[in-house]
């Protein structure tokens, strides 16, 4: 056990000295909630976008409906 992680700091070392760079990146903690939030609010206004395309043809073809038959 003790071999892998003295095998796996080696490893940093020397990856390390080659790109030059002292710290290693970590990956960063994602906010799930934070995505959901994003996600439902672009949801949110696709669906509006879509309810008013409907309606706005809803409304033309009334209209064109009322000036034909009159």
């Amino acid at each position: 056990m003790s071999y892998n992680i003295q095998n796996r700091a080696s490893n940093i070392e020397i990856s390390s000295q080659l790109t030059g760079d002292n710290t290693i990146d970590t990956p960063q903690k994602v906010n799930i909630d934070a995505l959901k939030s994003k996600i439902r609010t672009q949801e949110k206004k696709e669906n509006f976008k879509n309810k008013a395309i409907f309606v706005s043809l809803f409304i033309g073809l009334g209209t064109i409906g009322y000036f034909v038959s009159s």
